[in-house]
């Protein structure tokens, strides 16, 4: 094409060269590393005494696309390695790569089932299982109630919400209500999701942190069921592969589908346990057909895990690989019981250290950068081999 029929084509090139000066201004910080170099200056043809000063990002950019896209990846590829240079350091040092890189090609196949507790709804102003039932008991003062605290030391939260629900079911299901429908801004591990979940995600919280994230990036859950909630299709979603959510307690703005106390768990799950029961029948079509990933659970024994446990010892289904990322117990004896016990369930963990923060309280923050990692590694934007 010469020069006039450029010319005459200015309005094509005019939106062509409008496109890529987007695509140049959206790499601003890697446009500003670049210019630390001397511009190039050129002199004028016309006027002799006039030069001609070009930024090294444009010249590459304009006249060398292919040396500046080099350069781009280089650079982007380093400022990854940089960002996740601390959760590369810990899981080489902690030996534990090879857990990692399962969880890795888990989430790159798109298998991955987030199982999320309430440590991921806390960051976001949500009280622990603990704290909302001492909570409760306060609130409840004066009808009574027995002391609680044996029973939370067992961690048989069930029966400490069996307690309550019986002196008072109406103040539970209002406190329940209003405890878990307010929310502050959505931070921390939960903003991951949509990066890990491409269908079904698990959860045992009551608030709508999950639905509210997935509504706000524009993809909102196609699927759910709360609790014993009936009559929506929830197996025939998950089975197509839909993005649906399980609320295992429910929805705390719907008393209906609470399951909260024993009873309610027992009614839920049977007592013995009943796979013809709805939530036990969604749980182990999950628990055999995905990745479960536990992120914020604690994970000690519960009525879920005693599922896991029934359909393991039945040996009737080829079960794939689940993983956990855990907090590490301080108690070594502790650590590999609780070890033990979820490779039985052939859960694999990952287990991150949790230091004092500065107010005193348990920093998860390896927990995210651990997260994080996994997804950059999936999507290859970061080496780790």
């Amino acid at each position: 094409m010469d020069i006039q029929k450029l010319r005459d084509s200015k309005l094509i090139v005019d939106k062509v060269e409008e496109a890529l000066q987007a695509a140049y201004n959206s790499k601003a910080d890697f446009n500003e590393q670049l210019d630390q170099a001397d511009p190039v200056v050129l002199k004028s043809l016309r006027d002799p005494e006039h030069e001609y000063v070009v930024k090294v990002s444009d010249v590459l950019y304009w006249a060398e696309r292919d040396a500046y896209l080099d350069e781009l990846d280089h650079w982007e590829g380093k400022r990854q390695a940089d960002e996740h240079e601390s959760a590369i350091g810990f899981i080489r040092d902690s030996d534990q790569r090879a857990v990692f890189l399962d969880l890795v090609d888990a989430i790159r196949g798109g298998r991955v089932a987030p199982f999320v507790g309430a440590g991921v709804s806390a960051a976001c102003g949500y009280p622990m299982w603990r704290e909302a039932l001492r909570k409760m008991a306060l609130k409840l003062q004066g009808l009574g109630v027995q002391d609680i605290e044996p029973l939370m030391s067992q961690y048989d939260y069930l029966q400490a919400a069996q307690v309550f629900h019986d002196a008072a079911a109406d103040q539970v299901r209002h406190f329940i209500k209003t405890e878990f429908r307010q929310r502050g801004a959505i931070v921390g591990p939960v903003k991951l999701l949509p990066d890990l979940a491409k269908g079904c995600i698990v959860t045992t919280n009551f608030d709508t942190v999950i639905e509210d994230l997935f509504r706000d990036r524009g993809q909102p859950l196609d699927g759910y069921m709360h609790g014993t909630q009936a009559g929506n299709n929830f197996v025939q979603r998950l089975l197509r592969g839909e993005r649906c959510i399980l609320k295992l307690h429910g929805d705390a703005g719907q008393a209906n589908t609470h399951v909260f106390t024993r009873s309610q768990y027992e009614a839920a799950y049977g007592d013995p346990l009943a796979f013809q029961n709805q939530l036990p029948r969604a749980l182990r079509q999950i628990f055999i057909s995905h990745s479960l990933l536990f992120i914020g659970c604690s994970l000690e024994q519960d009525k879920t895990l005693e599922l896991f446990q029934r359909i393991v010892d039945e040996a009737a289904f080829e079960i794939p690989d689940h993983f956990a990322v855990l907090n590490e117990p301080n108690d070594a004896a502790l650590k590999a019981q609780k070890e033990a016990r979820l490779l039985h369930l052939k859960v694999r963990p990952i287990w991150y250290p949790t230091p004092l923060s500065s107010d005193g309280k348990p920093d998860h923050g390896m927990l995210e950068q651990i997260l994080r990692l996994a997804i950059a590694v999936s999507r290859r934007q970061v080496v780790f081999d």
